[in-house]
């Protein structure tokens, strides 16, 4: 009873020795197939790791890449704001009148002559900052100017509508005297 079936066999004669190492081979590859089947592929950890790295490598890159821009778009911005300011800034005057306004919850003042006063009034003219200085731009260089950054447009009145004047201003006939400027 020791012996297996295909030893009985090659025993008796019915079954040469070749015939006995095909079949062997046959059942050895058969459950080879079947093993391989029920197992699930081995997955690289090493690959796996490298390849996480690599799109965290590749994302960083895209970030910086992005924050670049933006710090250059930035500066290009500064500079067409200072170039504008430069360009159209209207002269001051050390003997004018010292107009005063508030910048930041502070009182700052700017000596100019009494006309751009007046069209500071009006809306004719604003107030900018570049650096740590004020400049009186006209009020089209303003606008532009608003487009490109709000913050550094200090003061810009809106010019009042022609033709309406209200018709029940009991002061319409008073202009403000010039001392009592602040």
């Amino acid at each position: 009873m020791g012996s297996s079936f295909q030893d009985q066999l090659l025993k008796l004669g019915l079954v040469d020795k070749k015939q006995v190492e095909k079949t062997k081979k046959k059942q050895h590859k058969s459950r080879k197939t079947k093993i391989a089947k029920n197992v699930q592929p081995k997955v690289d950890e090493n690959k796996l790791l490298a390849e996480q790295a690599l799109a965290k490598k590749k994302e960083r890159a895209r970030q910086l890449n992005q924050e670049r821009e933006e710090k250059l778009k930035k500066r290009e911005e500064a500079a067409r704001i200072r170039q504008l300011i430069e360009s159209s800034r209207l002269p001051k005057q050390e003997d004018g009148v010292a107009y005063r306004f508030v910048d930041r919850k502070k009182v700052f003042r700017i000596f100019i002559s009494q006309e751009l006063v007046d069209s500071l009034s009006r809306g004719g003219v604003g107030i900018v900052r570049l650096g740590d200085q004020y400049e009186v731009c006209p009020a089209k260089a303003v606008q532009k100017i608003a487009e490109l950054d709000k913050s550094v447009v200090v003061m810009m009145n809106k010019p009042a509508p022609k033709g309406e004047t209200e018709e029940d201003d009991p002061y319409a006939g008073y202009e403000v005297p010039d001392d009592l400027m602040w």
